[in-house]
C-alpha cells in the first residue's frame, strides 16, 4: 500500500483524530516487545516511511481480521482496511502517548467500520446490542478474577482449525465477537477494550460472559454437526 509523502491533513481530519485522543491506558515500554514498539512509532512520527511500512506490516493482518470480525464480510472489509491505514499515516504524529498506540489503532478501525456501516446504512442491524449486554451479570463480573472467560476452558476450541474457527465464531452477535476478538487475539486488557469499544468495562466483562457462553454451545452445535 503506497501512501502521498507528504499527505495534507484537513480540519475535519485534524478534528477526527483528535476525538480519537483521549486518556489511554499506557503499556509498559520496558516490557518484552514492548519497547520495540514504542520506539518504531516514535520513528514514524518522525517521518520515517520505512518505519510505518515495517509498522502496517505488524498490524496490518490484525486490523483486517479485526475489521471482518465486525462486518462479517471479507470482501468489504479490504475497502475500511484501505481507509483505516491511510488515517494513521495522517494521524500518529498527533498520537501523543506511543505507548498507547495500540488502543489508537483499534479505535481509529472501529471508527472507520462504523463510517463504513454508516454509509451502508447498516449500523443498527450490526451494533444494536442483545438486551443481556445492557446490564453486567453477577457472574459476568468474576472474569477478571477467576478466568472463568479464558478460552481454554471451552472444551475442544483449541483444536478447531482456521475453517472451523471462523465457522463459529460467525455465529456470534457482532459486539460478542469484537470483544473476543480484541481480548484473546489481539490481548487486549479490559480497560482498552472499553476504550476502544466506547462502553463501560462491566459491559465488556458482561460481553465476554454472554460470549463465552454462546460460544460453548455454538462449538457443541458445531461438534454435532461434523459427527453426525
Amino acid at each position: 500500500m503506497n501512501f502521498p509523502r507528504c499527505p495534507r491533513v484537513s480540519t475535519g481530519d485534524r478534528e477526527e483524530l483528535a476525538l480519537l485522543r483521549p486518556l489511554m491506558p499506557e503499556r509498559n515500554p520496558t516490557e518484552s516487545g514492548e519497547l520495540q514498539l514504542y520506539l518504531l512509532v516514535l520513528r514514524c512520527q518522525a517521518g520515517d516511511e520505512r518505519a510505518f511500512a515495517q509498522l502496517m506490516e505488524k498490524f496490518e493482518r490484525r486490523t483486517l481480521e479485526y475489521v471482518r470480525g465486525l462486518l462479517g464480510d471479507p470482501f468489504l472489509a479490504d475497502d475500511v482496511q484501505q481507509e483505516v491505514w491511510l488515517a494513521v499515516y495522517l494521524g500518529i504524529r498527533s498520537l501523543d502517548n506511543p505507548g498507547a498506540f495500540r488502543t489508537w489503532l483499534f479505535r481509529i478501525t472501529r471508527h472507520r467500520t462504523l463510517d463504513f456501516v454508516r454509509r451502508r446504512k447498516r449500523e443498527s442491524e450490526l451494533f444494536d446490542d442483545a438486551p443481556p449486554d445492557h446490564v453486567e451479570s453477577p457472574a459476568a463480573g468474576c472474569l477478571a478474577v477467576d478466568g472463568a472467560g479464558d478460552l481454554d476452558a471451552i472444551p475442544g476450541f483449541f483444536s478447531l482449525d482456521a475453517d472451523a474457527l471462523a465457522a463459529v465464531m460467525a455465529g456470534l452477535p457482532p459486539a460478542q465477537r469484537e470483544v473476543l476478538l480484541l481480548r484473546y487475539r489481539d490481548d487486549l486488557s479490559y480497560a482498552e477494550i472499553a476504550l476502544v469499544t466506547g462502553r463501560a468495562v462491566g459491559t465488556v466483562r458482561s460481553r465476554l460472559y454472554y460470549a463465552k457462553e454462546r460460544l460453548e454451545a455454538a462449538l457443541e452445535h458445531f461438534n454435532r454437526g461434523t459427527h453426525s
